[in-house]
């Protein structure tokens, strides 16, 4: 065989040839870039909030729906504290999802078209917010059975199931078993807000952001909570921080019997939009 027939021998490039490397796709890299937020940033999404439920006061009447039917819910369970107690906690890990009218006027705002009553999300979302209420909706009824049965196991004999909320803590203070139940409460609280407050920080706006665009309506309610908890991974300290002012600002609502909360809901909602346009950046 002549030197000119013989097959040409291909050069092939091992793994270890840099020419050849092509980036790794992963959940980091494929969802979109987190920017770092400082605590000053915080008292930024609560002024721009502010400023956004006095621009948007139709916002009000999503309060005042959410402080009228909790107020409902607790009357009907203020004769059995444990199912009191766990629903005042579940207006906090329920929240965010019941907040996502007050994000669709905020997206609407953004996008020069105010109006309405935001209730546009319903043709917008499609399965995907019914999909993200029937997670925290699961979290919550977990959490409710949590303190149902920890409370009702500890104090059996001491604490009867009659009583109303306002006589809890103090009947809970009253005995060891009583004491241990309220850390107990109080951890697992802490523990079920934590996991909620990741999972939702910037899934509902992530969800609104994507489906309002073409290119992008398949983005799936997965890859939004994986944005959040990207967010909230990427800004642990700031973000807890966020948390508590917001829980600080509920207990606020409790103390003036909810009626503080048909301002102060939409006015977090608002907020929870500026922290999520200031983290996430467009994809």
């Amino acid at each position: 065989m002549h030197e000119k027939d013989e097959i040409p021998v291909v050069q092939r490039a091992y793994p270890e040839d840099l020419g050849e490397t092509h980036p790794e796709h992963t959940p980091e890299t494929d969802s979109p870039a987190i920017r770092e937020v400082a605590p000053e940033d915080l008292g930024t999404w609560l002024g721009k909030g502010w400023r956004d439920l006095w621009q948007t006061p139709v916002a009000l009447v999503h309060g005042l729906v959410i402080a009228v039917a909790s107020l409902i819910l607790l009357g009907l369970s203020w004769n059995q504290p444990w199912m009191a107690f766990s629903f005042l906690a579940g207006i906090l890990l329920l929240g965010p999802v019941l907040a996502v009218g007050v994000n669709y006027l905020a997206l609407q705002k953004e996008r020069d078209r105010p109006g309405g009553a935001g209730l546009g999300w319903l043709g917008t979302l499609g399965g995907s917010i019914w999909g993200f209420a029937a997670l925290l909706a699961v979290l919550f009824v977990i959490w409710a059975s949590f303190v149902w049965m920890w409370i009702a196991v500890l104090n059996i004999g001491e604490l009867a199931m009659m009583g109303q909320l306002h006589h809890l803590v103090g009947a809970m203070l009253g005995s060891g078993a009583g004491i241990i139940s309220l850390v107990g409460v109080v951890l697992a609280a802490i523990v079920f807000g934590l996991v909620v407050f990741a999972l939702s920080l910037a899934t509902i706006p992530a969800l609104l952001d994507h489906r309002v665009r073409e290119e992008a309506s398949q983005k799936s309610l997965i890859e939004s909570i994986g944005v959040s908890l990207k967010a909230f991974n990427h800004n642990p300290g700031t973000l807890i921080l966020w948390a508590l002012i917001i829980t600080a600002l509920f207990m606020v609502s409790i103390a003036t019997a909810l009626l503080a909360l048909i301002v102060i809901f939409p006015w977090l909602g608002f907020a929870m939009w500026h922290g999520y346009r200031d983290m996430v950046e467009a994809s």
